[in-house]
């Protein structure tokens, strides 16, 4: 759970709701705590939280590393840690300088662990290669590269792509889903929003 907007729509809410393992970052244990539900480890650098060791329940892992975001701090811990599969909520909203360097958070840690981020509007992910990806007919579908992608190919979408090169743009947002799964090959990472359809 990242420092920014908190969960309101059901399919974040329900995996905030559901989870065995909430890790805060700073300030998010305040939000968690106001929302009803306690950390099981609250992790950062601990300047944006009002709470202190004594008050939050739950582990509290002081990290003072300036040269890394609490949200690297937490992933950090969980590989440490053995943790292979996170979701990453509250991570968008707020401030956009926190959500663009969180999405570049997300590249960077892909392949280290089983990593998706879900926000209020969509789920997030840091796709590369040959993969074929579940959906729902009409789902808004968007791909954005990260670096220049030298070969990018996409069937089952509204607008297909064939071994195309894709730059950092806005050239493939607002496609579309057109049955229950598509597939995206590509040479280098994208990210890959998947807009929730309700």
């Amino acid at each position: 759970m990242a420092n920014g907007e908190f969960p309101v729509h059901h399919l974040p809410k329900y995996l905030l709701d559901n989870s065995e393992t909430i890790i805060c970052t700073d300030g998010a244990t305040d939000k968690l705590i106001k929302y009803g539900l306690e950390p099981t480890v609250t992790i950062g650098d601990l300047d944006s939280t009002k709470l202190s060791e004594h008050e939050s329940p739950g582990l509290w892992v002081p990290a003072q590393d300036q040269n890394k975001t609490d949200l690297q701090k937490a992933l950090d811990w969980c590989i440490i840690n053995n943790i292979t599969e996170i979701t990453i909520l509250g991570a968008g909203g707020i401030r956009e300088d926190h959500a663009l360097g969180n999405l570049h958070i997300l590249a960077e840690y892909q392949g280290m662990v089983e990593l998706k981020m879900v926000t209020n509007h969509a789920t997030i992910n840091c796709e590369q290669g040959n993969r074929i990806i579940s959906s729902q007919p009409g789902q808004a579908i968007s791909i954005i590269a990260i670096h220049p992608v030298e070969s990018i190919t996409v069937s089952g979408l509204k607008y297909p792509m064939v071994n195309q090169r894709l730059l950092p743009s806005s050239r493939a947002i607002c496609n579309e889903a057109l049955n229950h799964e598509f597939s995206l090959d590509t040479s280098d990472p994208v990210w890959l929003f998947m807009n929730h359809t309700d």
